[in-house]
């Protein structure tokens, strides 16, 4: 595992620029064990199937392979809901479709529709931090299909539901209870991927040039690749600590400690960037020994071992030599050693922020706009594919309802994006496919192929969509192929990927599509929001108090986030042919001057040790009114309502950040519109 955790590190620090797209590619959640799972759970029912001659029973491989998409890979019991939840809705729709399709074709079409819509109905949608397992609707829409593909009179169905029942609740009793997996590896897989980013951050940015106004091309990646490369890590860290009760323990420990160091190295790059004459370089020696620290941590959890006292003995002299400066660099830096000295000192846990929520319990299925929209979307794509592919008699037309399902997205551009990581990967798996159906004969040999290619769909499928789907296209043209052997396999995959690529995206423009103007709107009132909030809280916070330093750093978090988000999507409107659009590059500006807030304040928190005066609740409370004012502006900007005036009190001190958030309202104004058209902000 040791050289597969180095491959994953390497990996991770390669793809830094893609962070924060559906493209993105995250080796650290590559799921080795997983893929073992879903290779033996299938293997039962395609042994049965190859060894007495009846194809049918393979129906429950199939069952076994979606169930192991649906595992969230977390508590015995979550795991059990989700899984069982899937296995009972895969059940009933296969049988209802495939009894449905054998009443003729009218009627199976209206079965796929609302059979596919109904499933669609119990999706959701909600912002996530890279790839995460499918969930039970999506899967069990694809159940509608291959059931719809599959007409048979009621004993027929019930015999193919039965099978589809009998591998899934097998699976669910093998992976659960019979052979759960114990070791921590994704946490490590974790742990090493946030701290090789946060050593590799620390080398680019003494690599810049700390003379003011130099290298300002070098500056802007620092504060928009690498700082939203870290922070998502850090996130989907976060997200599989609190879910996972087998690693949450380590995970979250170097997950806070990851964190902290990430807001001293913010600091330090505001310091440098923003100094009004050139640093000298007595700063470099210990950005040298802090980046040597985090190379030892990110050893340590590539061997998947505890931090030694070796590691505290590393931390000292740097703690001893920042102690010797008095600048603001060196306090950064020995906020930073603080951390992974905390970190390998076990007997201590940072403080839990008292303010935030527990994992949400899943509730209700609330069924807004997005979620019935999106549903009405996907079914109305899956007929109509379903339907192309029948009248040019396509072999295997049931392929393009599939694939209309899978790509068709809420958002038009995640779509196109979706369709390009699909063709590219079907492309590959469609080579690969053919030289195993040229050569392979039999349905043990076939057996035998299909499951270590199952292991490896599996164990890919939260790194990245388009190596999924390289592996996902071999496996399921050989398990067809085993189930209802055909001739022209290949040209009528790549045939119905291509009548399924173009309905959903069709579909996804021109049915109901979203108005990405109306979100773009949310994401920057967002950002606004969650980066002028962390700003007052810094200026609020007592320092020494663990429990306010847990609410400051889940209010960067979310600051972090929230601009992450807005860049994403601004970059989806620029995917959608928007790139000539002065808006969009009038609010780049206002993401970068947001960056600038949050380092800033940054800068504060790390360096804080007094309490706060009376200027600083004052100008917190000011902060506040602002965003109040700019909120308000925004979401009223097409009635050209003026915006509020904030009168900048006297004496007000004129440090870093009141400079950022003089800066980040002139740029905002400017990006509602010129000062002919509405009222200044007045700071």
């Amino acid at each position: 595992m040791t050289l597969l955790g180095k491959l994953v590190s390497l990996v991770s620090r390669r793809t830094l620029r893609v962070e924060g797209h559906v493209f993105a590619i995250t080796p650290e959640r590559i799921a080795i064990a997983e893929g073992v799972h879903a290779s033996l759970a299938m293997a039962p029912m395609l042994c049965a199937a190859a060894l007495f001659g009846r194809p049918e029973i393979a129906v429950g491989a199939v069952a076994a392979f979606w169930n192991c998409l649906c595992d969230p890979q977390g508590s015995k019991l979550a795991r059990l809901k989700t899984m069982a939840i899937f296995t009972a809705m895969g059940g009933v729709v296969m049988l209802t479709a495939s009894y449905g399709a054998h009443w003729g074709y009218a009627v199976s079409i209206g079965t796929l529709f609302v059979l596919v819509f109904l499933c669609g109905l119990t999706r959701s949608y909600k912002p996530s931090l890279g790839p995460m397992p499918a969930q039970a609707g999506l899967i069990a829409s694809l159940a509608v299909v291959i059931g719809i593909a599959s007409p048979q009179p009621l004993a027929g169905a019930l015999e193919h539901a039965g099978y589809f029942l009998l591998g899934s609740a097998w699976t669910m009793l093998f992976c659960i209870f019979l052979w759960p997996i114990p070791f921590p590896q994704s946490a490590c897989f974790t742990l090493a991927t946030i701290f090789g980013r946060l050593e590799d951050m620390v080398g680019f940015l003494e690599s810049l040039d700390c003379r003011p106004g130099m290298d300002r091309q070098g500056w802007t990646q620092f504060d928009t690749v690498y700082r939203r490369g870290v922070r998502m890590s850090i996130e989907r860290g976060r997200a599989l600590a609190a879910h996972d009760a087998r690693n949450s323990p380590d995970l979250g420990l170097g997950i806070d400690a990851a964190g902290r160091v990430f807001s001293a190295l913010i600091a330090i790059g505001h310091v440098r960037r923003n100094a009004a004459k050139a640093i000298d370089d007595g700063s470099r020696p210990l950005l040298q020994g802090l980046h040597r620290l985090l190379q030892g941590v990110t050893e340590r959890v590539q061997h998947e071992m505890s931090m030694p006292d070796a590691l505290i003995a590393q931390a000292d002299p740097l703690l001893r030599q920042a102690a010797d400066r008095q600048d603001q660099t060196a306090s950064a830096v020995a906020f930073a050693a603080r951390a992974v000295v905390r970190l390998a000192d076990r007997q201590h846990a940072f403080a839990m922020d008292p303010e935030t929520p527990p994992p949400a319990v899943a509730g209700a299925i609330k069924l807004d706009r997005l979620v019935w929209g999106h549903a009405l979307r996907v079914a109305v794509a899956s007929v109509l594919a379903f339907m192309i592919g029948t009248m040019l008699s396509v072999t295997f037309a049931y392929w393009g309802a599939i694939a209309a399902i899978v790509v068709t997205q809420p958002i038009s551009a995640n779509t196109w994006l979706r369709v390009l990581e699909r063709a590219c990967g079907t492309l590959v798996g469609g080579m690969i496919a053919a030289v195993l159906l040229t050569n392979l004969s039999g349905p043990v040999v076939m057996a035998i192929a299909i499951l270590p290619l199952a292991a490896v769909t599996v164990a890919l499928r939260l790194v990245n969509y388009g190596l999924f789907v390289v592996f996902l296209t071999p496996m399921f043209m050989l398990m067809s192929d085993f189930i209802h052997p055909a001739e022209g396999l290949i040209v009528a995959r790549l045939t119905n990927e291509f009548v399924g690529a173009c309905v959903g995206m069709v579909a996804s423009f021109l049915l109901w599509p979203q108005k990405e103007s109306n979100a773009l709107t949310a994401a920057i009132s967002a950002a606004i929001a969650a980066n002028m909030a962390f700003a007052a809280a810094v200026l609020r916070m007592e320092g020494g108090d663990q429990g306010a330093m847990a609410t400051v750093d889940r209010l960067q978090r979310e600051a972090g986030l929230a601009s992450t988000r807005l860049e994403v999507a601004r970059e989806r409107m620029l995917l959608e042919g928007r790139w000539r659009s002065a808006r969009l590059e009038r609010l780049r500006g206002v993401i970068v001057a947001l960056r600038t807030v949050c380092a800033a304040a940054a800068v504060i928190e790390v360096l804080r040790s007094g309490e706060p005066d009376a200027r600083d609740r004052q100008r917190a409370h000011r902060y506040d009114s602002l965003t109040a004012g700019m909120l308000e502006a925004l979401t009223s900007s097409e009635a050209r309502q003026p915006v509020h005036s904030i009168e900048m009190p006297v004496e007000m001190p004129a440090d870093d950040l009141e400079q950022a958030i003089q800066h980040f309202v002139t740029v905002f104004d400017v990006y509602l519109g010129s000062a002919s058209e509405r009222q200044r902000v007045s700071v």
